[in-house]
């Protein structure tokens, strides 16, 4: 499964606070997939790796809240599909937007904590790996949703 029909999955397959028990196992595995390709492409010294991990996990907590809240948006987006109102339109666009401009804003936030735990070459690494697994999953949920009637 693909990370982007993975989220979308996730994010339509969550109804009423039930996660199918495969796409849990999916997630899990998605997240570990992801710390792996991190730990192989930063390739972190003992020093490096006590302090970038516990910063690392506090970190995808953080946007985990706002994974969890582009599961909902896309989930009411599902919904009112077939009979989205303006409102509804404007509401979806404006989370949308909301939710990318608190994706950057957690970026800049963790920024100076994550140059004080790796060298500037690494952190540089880091966040491009980051990027691209973010826009991976954006990339398959783009494919997957229709657009709008």
């Amino acid at each position: 499964m693909t990370a982007g029909c993975l989220a979308l999955a996730m994010s339509t397959g969550a109804e009423e606070g039930a996660v199918d028990p495969e796409l849990a196992q999916a997630a899990v595995r998605f997240n570990q997939e992801r710390r792996d390709l991190i730990e192989a492409n930063l390739q972190l010294t003992p020093d490096e790796a006590a302090r970038f991990w516990p910063l690392y996990e506090r970190y995808q907590r953080a946007t985990g809240v706002l994974i969890e809240r582009r599961r909902a948006s896309i989930a009411e987006f599902g919904e009112n599909y077939d009979d989205m109102s303006e409102a509804e339109a404007k509401k979806f666009m404006r989370d949308r937007i909301e939710l990318t401009e608190q994706r950057f804003h957690l970026m800049k936030q963790y920024y100076p904590e994550f140059e004080r735990a790796l060298p500037a070459k690494k952190l540089a690494r880091y966040y491009q790996i980051e990027s691209k697994i973010y826009f991976s999953v954006e990339a398959g949920i783009a494919e997957e949703i229709p657009l709008v009637k």
